[in-house]
This record gives C-alpha cells, sequence and structure tokens, in this order.
C-alpha cells in the first residue's frame, strides 16, 4: 500500500513541477549532500525572497522524501490521518489550486539501489546537478564502487545541454565526470581548475572559549574576489566544500556572491550529526559526526581528529561505530580505518560493534597499543565507559558510525549539557528515542 501511495506523490509532484517549471537543483553525492543543500539554501536566501527558495528537509532524498520536499511537507510516518492530509495536499498541487512559488526546487537525491536516480530523474528532471563526492557508499545493492558511481553519473547524464553541473574538481571520480554530461561544468574546491578555489581552511578552538570554536575558510570567487569566513560550532574540510560548492552555483546562476557569503558567515550553523562541535563534560570538545558514515566520510573525521588543535595534557579520542551496507568491500574497508588510527596520532580507539571490532584489530597490527583500545557491543555502553573510565580534562573526543550504531547516544552521555540533545543531536524525536 505504502508503495502504492508513494507512486502517486511522485506523480503529483512531477506533474506539478511541469506546470510551475521552477530550476530544480539536483544534490548528488557519496558524502557532503546535506551540507551543500543547507550551504545553498542560506546563499540564496542572501539573494531571494524566501518563497523563492524551496529545498529538501532534512535527508528527504528518496522516492518518498523527493515528493515529500517538492511539496514542502513532513514524513507521515504510521499515522494515517497524516497519510490523508499529505495525500490531499498532493491533489491540491497536482491540480494547480496550490502552486509553486519557488524560482528553485533544491532536492538532495541519493541512491541507494540500481535503478533509484533513474525513478528520482522521472519525478524531478533537473536543470542544474550538483557532485559533492562519488565512492563506496551501499555497495552491498551496488557490488561495486563503479556500479555505485555510474548510478550517480545518471544525474549529469539527465541535464539538458543549456543546464549546469556544478563539480568538485578534488573528487577524481567527480571531476571525471563532466565527460558524462553535456551541459557547462563548473569545479569548486582547491584545484587550478575551480572556479571557486578552496585557498584555506584552519581549526580554531581555544578551550576557554568553546563557543567560539569553529573554522576560518579563505575563498576566492572568479580567481579575484577573495572572502574569509568563521564558520561557528562546526570542524571539518567539509564545510569548506559545502560553501564552496553553493558560491559556485551562485556564479554559474549569476547572482552576485558577496551577499550570499554575508548571509552564510551570519547563519551558517551545520546540522545535527554532521561534524559538529559540542562542549562535553570534563571540559572537553566532542565531534560529533553521528549522523551516518561511510569510508570517505569515515576517513576525512579521523583525518580532522588528529589536526585538531589539543590543549595541554588532552588526548584524541576516536569513538568509531560500524560502517554498514558496504557489501564486500565490508572487511578491507573496516581494516583501512584502524591504519589510518593507528598512523594519525591517536591516543585512544573505542570500538561499537561486531564490524567497529574489526577497525580495533587493525589498528593494534598497524602499531596501535593494545591496551588503548577497548570494545563495546552497544553505544550505550561504549558511552558509559568513557564517561567513567577514559575521559580526562581537556581530551577532544570524535564520536563517528553508521545510523544503525547510533553513536549519538555516546554524544548524549558525554555532552556538557544533555537537556540540549532535542536541540543539537541527531535522532532525537520519540520515535527514534523508542528504538
Amino acid at each position: 500500500m505504502q508503495k502504492a501511495l508513494e507512486k502517486f506523490m511522485g506523480r503529483c509532484a512531477h506533474r506539478t513541477i511541469l506546470r510551475d517549471k521552477p530550476v530544480v537543483v539536483a544534490i548528488i553525492g557519496s558524502v557532503g549532500k546535506s551540507s551543500t543543500r543547507y550551504a545553498l539554501t542560506l546563499a540564496l536566501s542572501g539573494r531571494l525572497p524566501a518563497h523563492e527558495v524551496r529545498a529538501s528537509k532534512k535527508n528527504f532524498n528518496n522516492e518518498l522524501g523527493v515528493p515529500l520536499s517538492v511539496f514542502d511537507a513532513g514524513m507521515p510516518g504510521r499515522n494515517p490521518i497524516k497519510w490523508l492530509k499529505l495525500l490531499w495536499l498532493a491533489c491540491l498541487y497536482s491540480f494547480g489550486i496550490k502552486r509553486l512559488r519557488a524560482r528553485y526546487l533544491i532536492l538532495e537525491m541519493a541512491a541507494d539501489h540500481p535503478g533509484d536516480l533513474d525513478y528520482l530523474i522521472s519525478i524531478a528532471p533537473p536543470q542544474v546537478a550538483i557532485a559533492t563526492a562519488m565512492g563506496p557508499e551501499h555497495t552491498e545493492f551496488f557490488g561495486s564502487t563503479q556500479v555505485a558511481v555510474e548510478e550517480e553519473r545518471k544525474m549529469l547524464k539527465a541535464l539538458p545541454e543549456e543546464g549546469e553541473a556544478v563539480l568538485n574538481t578534488d573528487d577524481p571520480l567527480v571531476w571525471e565526470s563532466r565527460s558524462v554530461t553535456k551541459a557547462e561544468c563548473v569545479g569548486f574546491g582547491k584545484s587550478p581548475d575551480a572556479l571557486v578555489s578552496i585557498d584555506s581552511v584552519e581549526t580554531i578552538f581555544d578551550p576557554q572559549y568553546p563557543e567560539e570554536a569553529g573554522l576560518d575558510i579563505q575563498i576566492t570567487v572568479l580567481k579575484n574576489r577573495l572572502y574569509n569566513l568563521r564558520l561557528k560550532g562546526v570542524f571539518g574540510e567539509s564545510h569548506a566544500y559545502a560553501v564552496a560548492g553553493a558560491l559556485a552555483f551562485c556564479v554559474s546562476m549569476d547572482h552576485m556572491s558577496a551577499p550570499a557569503v554575508d548571509y552564510i558567515k551570519d547563519h551558517y550553523r551545520g546540522m545535527p550529526g554532521r561534524t559538529r562541535l559540542i562542549t562535553g563534560i570534563k571540559q572537553t570538545m566532542l565531534l560529533d559526526d553521528t549522523y551516518n558514515a561511510q569510508p570517505q566520510a569515515m576517513q576525512a573525521a579521523v583525518r580532522e581528529l588528529a589536526r585538531f588543535p589539543l590543549p595541554p595534557g588532552g588526548r584524541r579520542i576516536a569513538v568509531l561505530g560500524d560502517m554498514l551496507e558496504l557489501g564486500s568491500l565490508t572487511q578491507e574497508e573496516h581494516e583501512k580505518i584502524g591504519q589510518q588510527v593507528a598512523q594519525s596520532g591517536i591516543d585512544f580507539l573505542v570500538c561499537c560493534g561486531k564490524l567497529a571490532a574489526v577497525i580495533g584489530e587493525s589498528a593494534i597490527k598497524a602499531g596501535l597499543t593494545e591496551a588503548n583500545v577497548s570494545y563495546f557491543a552497544t553505544s550505550p555502553e561504549a558511552g558509559l565507559h568513557i564517561q567513567q573510565n577514559l575521559l580526562k580534562v581537556n581530551d577532544i573526543v570524535l564520536v563517528k558510525g553508521s545510523q544503525g550504531a547510533r553513536m549519538e547516544k555516546i554524544v548524549k552521555e558525554l555532552m556538557a549539557d544533555p537537556l540540549r540533545a532535542p536541540e543539537l543531536l541527531v535522532r532525537q524525536s520519540e520515535d527514534w528515542l523508542m528504538r
């Protein structure tokens, strides 16, 4: 029944888009979609009235999520009343009683299985695509990284000749994909090929003023316009790429970059569970990256922990959970993370879950002291151990794992103000808390 309802919603969304003709902006990639969508929404909000920009809510990026984003609606869950209201709303849009006033429709589009993007393209054919990264994700269902990459490239192939492809020049698979599209290609990143160049990214952290922690980013647009941004409460180069991707879109669509930069500087706060900084107990700093995990993102998070400014007497602690849906790549990718941890000067490793145990075993083989590696079956057990037996003043703690590992429970155990969990952490709805 739900599949039939989703198909009906998709048809209504497609009919609405064909009639009202917003510019459909599809954001694709194995990592970084939500941060890029967030940055782009802010960038356009600095230039356009609110009603002219409609974007995906949360991570609404699948066969139900995309129509929900078109209709600016929430997830109905298992509530039949909410489903009836949603279907009524879809009908109102489909028949033109309600109209899309949006100039830009910014949609995350995700591919979990082969053919997913074909269906999403049939609902919302894109005029612009932003590709953040391409790599091993959901390979349990795709079979290989290359098949997953070919699925992502379908979005670029679907662009019209007069369209725009905004591509990360630093991801080889993304930048090589410019050969598959007839659309104009615009690059962002550190490469000389980038129209919007990331010149520097510096993490700022003083334990005396944790609320000021964040990133100083320097970006050059069109080789001659230099901008400096301070993004508070976040860590990691992924935010620089999100902002650069948003500005590359603005340049490609002839929107001035200065107002976009100013609005981003004033409003960018990051999203729950996506490389956010949270003050921990015992004057510690938590690097909360608990929304999800796949190899590229896990590697990036470990790199960020390794170079995060360390206060006197502090230690770097990596708390890592399972990376799921990797299929035949599962063992290899977990082993790679373990090797990286051992080679990165990280002091302690806490493994949460059966697959994460492979990370620990690999780290020990690569040289990490066995006494500094611990294993737990569940995230609550790991959180309690860290809080009672491991954590000390000035420690820096990275917490990351796939959604199924529920690593946000560890952050809640360690955060200085757990009453702010509904505001700061991912998966804090009543439905999730009951699981």
